[in-house]
């Protein structure tokens, strides 16, 4: 099998630890995997989709294990007229420093250091919430959020990844999670728990989940 190439991320001190805890118990026995293409077709997409990412990063292996899916990260769509392609909202430690939210071409979200497997989700809503919700992710994105690396959802004033697609569709009345949540050591979050992207994947707001498929490189 070929060996994926093992990136240097840049991590504070206290993520640098957990990462390394919760891979160190977890990640026993998982193979490496052959790296993949991602074969996304933009063919019906909507601003305010969603999108889902199996990463390749320990921290992505980490979250994968918790929560018992292959899916690690998520991102909202939106339509970019001036560049002409559709780019994705999302919230990602590690890819810069310092860690701002971002919002980025689909071919450079699902690159294949970065993905292995990925999917598209449609919030049960009107296009028009949908617009709002993207909206307002994109104000955060213009506000130079940062990553919230202490996993808060008490604490908007820093996001993670499903916590700015949470907020983003709360602020219009949903709740994109319908109230899931899944338990994390203390020391990832004070508050014990978060927002997975399976949380949201297996949502009561989900109106369906479409894998992306796959070719070997």
């Amino acid at each position: 099998m070929l060996q994926r190439n093992v990136q240097v991320i840049k991590f504070t001190i206290k993520s640098r630890f957990v990462a390394a805890l919760i891979v160190g118990i977890c990640m026993l026995g998982c193979g490496r995997r052959a790296p993949v293409e991602m074969l996304v077709e933009s063919e019906g997409w909507r601003d305010g989709d969603l999108v889902l990412r199996g990463g390749e990063s320990m921290e992505s292996w980490a979250v994968m294990r918790q929560s018992r899916s292959i899916y690690s990260h998520i991102g909202m769509l939106h339509y970019d007229s001036l560049a002409g392609e559709w780019h994705v909202v999302h919230a990602v430690p590690g890819e810069d420093e310092p860690e701002y939210l971002k919002t980025e071409a689909v071919t450079q979200f699902f690159r294949p250091d970065r993905a292995q497997c990925g999917a598209w989700i449609r919030v049960n809503c009107s296009d028009s919430i949908a617009r709002q919700a993207v909206k307002y992710a994109l104000r955060k994105v213009e506000q130079r959020v940062i990553f919230d690396e202490q996993y808060l959802l008490q604490d908007t004033t820093r996001l993670y990844c499903t916590e700015l697609i949470w907020c983003s569709y709360l602020a219009q009345g949903i709740d994109v999670s319908s109230g899931r949540r899944t338990s994390v050591p203390v020391l990832c979050s004070k508050e014990g728990e978060c927002i997975f992207p399976s949380d949201i994947e297996q949502s009561g707001t989900t109106l369906f989940v479409k894998p992306f498929k796959l070719k070997s490189l």
